[in-house]
């Protein structure tokens, strides 16, 4: 009885290791035909691999490099359809080099100019930065050099104060130590502002000439940038001042046309 048992299980375990052996040929059967026939085969000799060689410092022996187990297919990237292009840019509008039309720019006027999709800048841009850089009557003061040989002085008290309508007004006086002090200068005229940072401020005479030049450095400060057409080599400030100087000598004056 005990034999037959003994035999039983033999049979057994003869079983499953045939199963295993069949499976593991079955596997390898498998493995080796995803490759194609030559797959493994050395590449032919060429400058190519002469190269390989010597750079790993092969030259004096066979070296056999099996390929790769894992291949990844590296792809460009597939071009855009026309679908797709025209998705991106559905009104097919382009600048002059070809690049899409910005949103919100109206091309509609035709042309392959840039000024044709530049956007346009209102007319009133000037206006708009000089009333948002002085919302209310405003008053500076500083002393300036004389910068004309014809004023023959040394230097000049200016008191600036600007209003939102566009208007300046302006007193110049001599210093009190000053041999050829005469009386106080009042002037008035037109004045704007750049839409640019930092903005300058410019001021005009009642015909259009530009007088003198600013440039706003600080919050309160206006630099001379120019003045009558001479740049200055060294920097000349006007301060805002805490009370507004109205300059009440030109109140009965004809105010300037300014647009």
């Amino acid at each position: 009885m005990a034999a037959r048992v003994d035999i039983v299980s033999r049979s057994r375990k003869l079983s499953v290791m045939g199963l295993l052996l069949a499976g593991t040929v079955i596997g390898v059967s498998g493995c080796a035909k995803q490759k194609t026939e030559g797959y493994y085969d050395l590449p032919a000799e060429s400058t190519v691999t002469d190269a390989q060689y010597q750079g790993s410092g092969a030259g004096y022996r066979s070296v056999i490099r099996a390929p790769s187990q894992v291949q990844i297919e590296l792809k460009r990237d597939a071009p855009r359809t026309q679908n797709q292009a025209s998705q991106a840019n559905p009104a097919g509008q382009t600048t002059e080099d070809g690049q899409a039309v910005p949103e919100g720019v109206d091309s509609s006027a035709g042309g392959s100019s840039p000024a044709a999709v530049a956007p346009a800048v209102p007319a009133s841009a000037p206006s708009a930065a000089s009333h948002s850089l002085v919302p209310q009557p405003q008053t500076y003061m500083g002393t300036l050099p004389c910068f004309s040989p014809a004023m023959q002085c040394t230097a000049q008290r200016v008191t600036l104060t600007l209003a939102p309508n566009g208007r300046w007004r302006g007193r110049t006086a001599y210093l009190d130590n000053d041999p050829q002090k005469g009386p106080p200068v009042a002037e008035q005229g037109c004045w704007d502002a750049t839409d640019e940072r930092p903005p300058r401020v410019i001021l005009m005479d009642g015909q259009g000439n530009v007088r003198v030049e600013f440039l706003v450095a600080a919050n309160n400060v206006l630099r001379v940038r120019s003045i009558g057409g001479q740049t200055p080599n060294l920097n000349y400030n006007l301060t805002r001042q805490p009370d507004l100087d109205p300059i009440d000598e030109l109140a009965k004056a004809a105010s300037p046309k300014c647009p």
